[in-house]
């Protein structure tokens, strides 16, 4: 490969000149208007219902938010519903969104707004920033959609649109590569129609700058794409490789009575934090079966002590961000002519299939239990 050719292959920026931005910025709006997606929430002015889009877009796909975020707003119309309401309430309307953490933030944030907003929520930026789960990208979006602040809202799309835009040789995710992004990112949003500039931005990330297969000849942008012009695109964006997922194994118990199974609370902190699930014991890689003593100890705390484990009944995989988890489940039964009553508390209950519809269970933990039911009754069926 001659010196000319390398050069180029590896033409790269840190930014866009001025001139070059208001061409970008230009040339963006104009495909915005005539390819915008149609979304549920697009030209909503409410900033509640904006900041709800918003939150409920993080880490999920947009497709699984469609049906999702009309649903939530029947049920929590306004600010103030939600922020009165119980926070079993709102998991519950949260189930298959994952990431739970942000129902939660998003109803402690609505209390403060409540109680020390006047109920709406603030237009600066600072004051947003002191929120439960505003974090930087939430900030970004809600200050440009909603109160047309200039302000960056840098999401996985953007970041793939400007590292290749910039053919950008730092990992995006080290210090140095989030630095160029963020900077690039906040000197782009123009003063006029921010929203809509960040909104396109995230749509050309979704529609023509894709991962695996971009459409560069559709991009309204693409003489401006430094990757476009080296030969780079396949290339970008760079990404330093993450650890490991983390292999855990969690048995848990079957325990039945007056047709009804045994449920626990976890606790508000840690992985499924404030879920409803079968008792389970968590532990580190893929043993086969539990620890005989900490098993019974569970069995105990959890039911009581007349009550045995038995047999394996069914194991499923799930796959999260950071771990891979096998649940176990495995039966208990109450030793007959022992009626002792199981220990009591808010935070474990006999449901019924009734109760279980209503309470807040992760996807995982439903899929457990439908699985558990289905061989228990194929069993019978044999």
């Amino acid at each position: 490969m001659s010196n000319l050719s390398q050069e180029k292959k590896e033409r790269h920026t840190t930014r866009f000149t001025a001139a070059v931005r208001g061409k970008v910025r230009a040339k963006l709006l104009g495909w915005y208007d005539l390819k915008k997606r149609t979304l549920p929430w697009r030209g909503e002015s409410d900033p509640y219902r904006i900041w709800v889009s918003e939150v409920m877009l993080q880490q999920t796909r947009v497709e699984t938010v469609f049906g999702r975020y009309s649903r939530f707003l029947m049920r929590f119309p306004t600010l103030k519903s939600l922020a009165t309401a119980p926070l079993e309430t709102i998991l519950v309307e949260w189930q298959g969104l994952g990431y739970y953490t942000r129902a939660k933030n998003l109803h402690k944030a609505a209390r403060i707004i409540i109680n020390d907003h006047q109920g709406k929520l603030p237009r600066k930026k600072d004051l947003l920033r002191l929120l439960p789960g505003f974090g930087p990208y939430t900030v970004g979006a809600v200050s440009s959609i909603a109160f047309g602040e200039r302000a960056a809202a840098v999401d996985g799309n953007v970041v793939r649109v400007l590292s290749r835009a910039l053919n950008l040789s730092e990992p995006i995710n080290s210090p140095k590569g989030k630095l160029i992004l963020k900077n690039e990112a906040e000197m782009l949003v123009p003063l006029s129609r921010p929203g809509d500039f960040n909104q396109a931005l995230m749509d050309l990330g979704a529609m023509v700058c894709l991962p695996k297969k971009p459409c560069c000849q559709t991009c309204p942008i693409a003489i401006h794409c430094s990757a476009q012009l080296a030969g780079t695109t396949p290339l970008r964006p760079i990404k330093t490789k993450q650890r490991p997922q983390k292999n855990v194994t969690i048995f848990q118990i079957w325990a039945k009575k007056n047709q009804a199974i045994r449920l626990v609370r976890r606790k508000e902190s840690g992985l499924f934090g404030g879920m409803w699930e079968l008792p389970g014991l968590m532990v580190d890689g893929h043993p086969n079966h539990p620890n005989k003593k900490d098993f019974s100890a569970l069995c105990q705390t959890k039911l009581g002590l007349h009550w045995e484990t038995g047999k394996e009944i069914t194991r499923l995989r799930r796959n999260l961000t950071h771990r891979k988890i096998t649940f176990v489940v495995i039966r208990a039964t109450q030793v007959k002519g022992e009626l002792e009553k199981a220990p009591s508390g808010k935070n474990a209950i006999w449901a019924k299939n009734s109760d279980i519809s209503a309470l807040p269970l992760s996807s995982a933990q439903r899929a457990v239990i439908d699985a558990t039911r289905e061989t228990l009754a194929n069993g019978q069926r044999k």
